[in-house]
């Protein structure tokens, strides 16, 4: 006999939006469980935390996000990836900004012990309403890897573009869509996140989401996860 059971948790670090509340900061925090047993015996752990500052015409962003899968039969981790990702911004009209942002990972998956960017570029607000909201970025840098094998390490040129959809389509319920690529001469890495999110209580939210990567490097790697929670804002 199989169980499996969902249990997420999220708490947030920081006073509510600053677009809502008028104040400079924002964050969130989620935390996602997931255990199999009976035949299979696997334990999926998945954290995520954002924040956001404002002040004037500049925006400083972080998130640092880990997932964990342990197989309990063979007692060995078959997914670990953790992920840091800083970025500031400088707005020069009410849509369009420059910034500048570093990201590093790491993903047992792959063939890299660690990849690592620095990259600047030209962001805009395509569509900015009281509802609905679409950025779109493009920019290019340096990535840096290191061979998890070899412990070789090298740079390469990177080109970076990302879109970040928000939609808030009734009261109380958003849509929300982020997604990336990376690409350099060695790899070529994509990365989606997709979901809905509830209101339940004022305070407390339901959040359904897809996560999807693929890296076309050496390791040749594709990797989706679903992820379900709750959701807790103060």
């Amino acid at each position: 006999m199989r169980s499996v059971f969902f249990l997420g948790l999220m708490a947030a670090a920081c006073p509510v939006l600053a677009e809502e509340a008028g104040k400079p900061f924002s964050g969130a925090a989620d935390v996602a469980y997931l255990k199999s047993t009976g035949s299979t015996e696997k334990e999926t752990f998945k954290g995520r935390l954002d924040g956001k500052y404002v002040q004037g015409v500049w925006t400083h962003e972080g998130a640092l996000e880990g997932l964990n899968e342990l197989d309990g039969l063979t007692d060995t981790r078959t997914r670990e990836r953790y992920l840091a990702l800083g970025k500031t911004s400088r707005r020069f009209t009410e849509r369009d900004y420059l910034f500048i942002k570093l990201q590093a990972e790491t993903d047992k998956q792959s063939s890299y012990d660690y990849q690592a960017f620095l990259a600047a570029g030209y962001g805009r607000d395509v569509i900015k309403t009281d509802t609905m909201n679409l950025a779109l970025e493009l920019g290019g840098g340096v990535r840096h890897n290191k061979d998890e094998l070899t412990g070789d390490t090298e740079n390469e040129a990177l080109g970076n573009a990302t879109l970040k959809y928000d939609w808030r389509f009734r009261a109380g319920a958003r849509f929300f869509e982020e997604a990336g690529v990376e690409f350099g001469e060695d790899s070529t890495v994509v990365r989606s996140r997709t979901g809905v999110e509830f209101d339940i209580i004022e305070v407390v939210k339901l959040s359904i989401a897809y996560e999807y990567k693929r890296d076309d490097g050496p390791a040749n790697l594709e990797d989706t996860l679903t992820v379900v929670g709750l959701s807790y804002k103060f």
